[in-house]
């Protein structure tokens, strides 16, 4: 900019000159200066190239006497900018003090806002929250109480800390100043995730699909997710009540968040507050980890539920859970016979630990110990990750026939 102003100032000059020679070359003027008994007669041109002679030389000679402090302030510059670069190297490398102590000679010198963020770090670095909130204080300082970027840096180090519940206050008040800061974004997800805050993080989730963090499918998955843990968190009944409804209703139709609602109610002693959403679930189509739960509904309603699997059955006669299902309320029912009957198709179709642990004690009580005892080895070897072994054939004289997997 400098260089500009100089050679306009140089061009306008020129032109001054050019359009003030031809006059005064024919008519150069006289000046007169009366000095006490002194008189100095000059023509105007002459005094012209005075002026511009001293103006040329004092500008010389305070060039001269300002060049030492030039060089000087040129010298500090670049050890200072190349402390800072050490500084950010060590930084890189993890060398904390190292960095600090370069990155404290540089900022001695020249302030920088990204070097007082870069020294907190190093601090932080080295368990020295004190020195991290005295470099915070002075990037703040640049540029007034609650700068954009020294908060997110104090929420960045609180998160590295363990300390979300804190680094939250800080973010959500960065979020209202900037609602799709993608950094502020994912530092609010880490936070909310850490501390527990899942209605928050579900919540949270239509902002991270509008700041491109997370894609369409994501952002369901995150909510659905945040959603089933925001069911599994809640303490009494009244919570989840509350927690379910809070829902919107496209999600009060996603499986896993029927599922989670379902068996909190059933942790909490009132499993019949779910068993309409589960009974639609179903009728879409059978799923063996909601039938095991629809089978341990409250019992006040259990032969409408046997029904219901029944009627299912005919649509879909080979499905394991069904079987399992069935064979689960009938044997609360004490329907022994038909329990057992359901048991063994389930186990033949699907091996699992559940069905043959329950058929165990059907066995048991009709005095097959033997085939009992195999069961509940076949129970823990599936639950061990191991296959289920054929179990003993039954005796004649029992009358029946136990299927075998």
């Amino acid at each position: 900019m400098k260089k500009l102003v100089l050679i306009v100032a140089s061009l306008a000059v020129l032109a001054m000159a050019a359009l003030l020679a031809p006059p005064l070359l024919e008519d150069p003027g006289r000046v007169v200066i009366d000095i006490g008994r002194w008189r100095l007669e000059m023509s105007a041109l002459v005094l012209v190239g005075l002026v511009l002679a001293l103006w040329i030389g004092l500008a010389l000679v305070i060039g001269l006497v300002r060049l030492p402090g030039r060089a000087l302030r040129r010298a500090r510059a670049a050890r200072g900018r190349r402390q800072l670069e050490n500084g950010f190297l060590a930084l890189a490398e993890g060398d904390w003090p190292r960095a600090e102590r370069q990155l404290q000679r540089a900022l001695n010198h020249q302030p920088s806002t990204a070097g007082y963020l870069a020294a907190a770090r190093a601090a932080e670095g080295q368990s020295d929250p004190e020195g991290r909130d005295r470099w915070l204080e002075l990037a703040d300082a640049r540029f007034g109480r609650r700068h954009f970027a020294t908060g997110l840096a104090r929420a960045r180090m609180l998160v590295g800390e363990g300390r979300a519940s804190d680094a939250i206050v800080v973010l959500e008040r960065l979020h209202l100043k900037k609602p799709t800061h993608q950094g502020v974004l994912r530092l609010l997800l880490q936070a909310y995730q850490d501390a527990g805050r899942w209605r928050d993080l579900r919540l949270l989730t239509p902002a991270l699909y509008k700041a491109d963090i997370v894609d369409a499918r994501r952002r369901d998955e995150l909510a659905v997710h945040a959603g089933v843990r925001e069911l599994e968190q809640t303490e009494h009944v009244a919570a989840l009540e509350s927690a379910w409804r809070a829902l919107p209703r496209r999600q009060r139709s996603q499986r896993d968040l029927i599922l989670a609602y379902a068996r909190r109610a059933s942790e909490l002693g009132r499993s019949a507050l779910a068993g309409a959403q589960l009974k639609r679930l179903l009728e879409e189509t059978p799923d063996t980890e909601a039938l095991r739960v629809y089978a341990l509904v409250e019992a006040g309603d259990r032969p409408g539920r046997i029904r219901d699997c029944k009627r299912w059955l005919q649509a879909h006669p080979d499905h394991a859970g069904l079987h399992l299902a069935l064979g689960m309320m009938l044997l609360d029912e004490r329907d022994y016979d038909q329990a057992r009957e359901h048991l063994e198709k389930a186990v033949a179709r699907q091996p699992d630990g559940d069905a043959y642990a329950l058929l165990g004690r059907i066995l048991d009580r009709s005095g097959r110990l033997e085939a009992a005892a195999q069961c509940y080895r076949n129970a823990l070897r599936i639950k061990s990750g191991r296959g289920a072994e054929p179990l003993p054939p039954p005796d004649p004289a029992d009358g029946g026939e136990l299927e075998s997997s």
